[in-house]
């Protein structure tokens, strides 16, 4: 299974953790999180939780005690009148997490206040920024394979508490641990960006350089398209990869091994430097191309047809020269053929286009597609076409300039061999698509 595969590549690293909002409110919630960490904590993952405020207290805070976000750093300035509230919230949430990890006898440990130094930031009041972690402390817990907590907020070099956001706090664990991961958890599956044609797309992967571009871009109607609570989130990421933590994920409360477990994750990854590869396969990769075409055959029609149609290592062997691979740190996670079309001069057929978990529809797909498309165009091709009954290849082929319908004798024949594999009930569900390779998409 994949997920044997990176439990053994990351045990022993570090993982930073960061909740907040619904997780440290809801129950349900923060036991199924905890009950993910005990399973990388029991494949020798070494796991520190960083805890935030709940939402109701934050909004309250707002209402009640005059509590505001700065505009430009959208972090919360506390008043020092507001502090004991907010050490509150802090020790109650900390002893939550601690009944749960008990109760699920997940070996833990809670850090104290005085772990975090903290000093305060300019303009926010008594909310702070880091200055010094107890990193051999955390150390000393995370080695002997026990969850380290450590919550929000620390204290200056008075004692006095100040409010730390625990987003800039994972980042700053996460740089200092030098962690393999920051996972920052909220409420839908990463960070959101208009498409070409304005819908609103998850962005799958972004490195600093496309994320700092990100930051800086605005919509048709001026906005910046990253804004609101997204943006704590997206500076601790630049941060964090900055100071060579190997990736950040930002990603629902609800996917956590989903995301780690996976080819292609479910929310948005961000690393310093872009590690996805598309090139030809070689003789060697077959093993890899074999292995993720056999896991594709369980993503079916309703009727029970694979999706992609079902080949033997023999088939898959030939069409190695044919055949693009998207690969992240090693691993296939994409591929697509383009085999010449008989009797159609300067045409392909795209076949076999597979990405890990069924996700041809997301940003990976795009890439291997785009990618494709281009090299395509640089042999010399004028037309490539595709069959597809999948919803999500579909929605991409629209997205890339696809055009629905078989135009020529030649097209409509390879289209009504191709429904021969499907159930007649289900034949109305496949479509042909044409991509014009004599021009540019813009």
């Amino acid at each position: 299974m994949t997920s044997n595969l990176y439990y053994r590549e990351f045990s022993g690293r570090i993982f930073v953790i960061q909740v907040e909002s619904e997780a440290v409110e809801n129950t349900a919630i923060a036991f199924a999180i905890l009950c993910e960490i005990r399973e990388l904590i029991a494949h020798g993952i070494r796991v520190v939780l960083v805890f935030g405020k709940g939402s109701r207290f934050e909004e309250e805070l707002q209402t009640r005690f005059g509590v505001r976000l700065q505009s430009e750093t959208n972090r919360l300035v506390v008043p020092e009148t507001v502090l004991p509230q907010v050490q509150q919230e802090r020790k109650r949430i900390a002893d939550e997490l601690a009944e749960l990890c008990r109760a699920e006898k997940i070996p833990f440990r809670m850090l104290p206040e005085s772990a975090v130094t903290a000093e305060r930031r300019l303009g926010h009041q008594s909310t702070g920024m880091v200055s010094r972690i107890d990193l051999a402390a955390i150390r000393t817990v995370i080695e002997q394979n026990q969850l380290a907590i450590v919550g929000f907020g620390g204290l200056d070099d008075h004692g006095q508490f100040l409010h730390v956001p625990s987003v800039s706090l994972a980042a700053d664990l996460a740089v200092g641990l030098q962690a393999q991961k920051l996972l920052l958890l909220m409420q839908r599956d990463g960070i959101r960006v208009p498409g070409r044609k304005g819908e609103m797309q998850q962005l799958s992967f972004a490195d600093f350089d496309e994320l700092l571009c990100l930051l800086q871009k605005k919509d048709a109607d001026g906005r910046c398209i990253l804004s609101g609570s997204i943006l704590p989130k997206v500076h601790a990421a630049l941060r964090a990869v900055a100071g060579s933590v190997d990736q950040v994920h930002i990603v629902s409360y609800a996917r956590l091994l989903d995301e780690i477990l996976t080819r292609t994750g479910v929310g948005t990854m961000i690393e310093q430097h872009q590690r996805h590869h598309v090139d030809y396969a070689q003789a060697d990769d077959l093993d890899a191309i074999e292995q993720l075409y056999g896991e594709t055959q369980r993503f079916v029609t309703e009727r029970g047809t694979p999706l992609v149609k079902p080949r033997t290592r023999e088939e898959l062997a030939g069409l190695v020269p044919h055949t693009l691979l998207l690969e992240h740190r090693q691993f296939v996670i994409g591929m697509l053929h383009g085999t010449e079309v008989p009797d159609a001069d300067g045409s392909l057929l795209i076949g076999g286009f597979v990405i890990a978990e069924n996700h041809q529809d997301s940003q990976h797909g795009q890439l291997l597609l785009t990618e494709a498309l281009s090299r395509f165009r640089e042999q010399g091709h004028r037309l490539a076409v595709a069959v597809t009954a999948s919803d999500r290849a579909k929605r991409l082929f629209t997205r890339s300039g696809g055009r629905a319908g078989a135009e020529r004798p030649w097209q409509q024949r390879m289209f009504d061999a191709a429904l021969a594999r499907y159930h007649p009930d289900e034949r109305d569900k496949v479509q042909f698509f044409r991509f014009d390779l004599q021009r540019e998409e813009s």
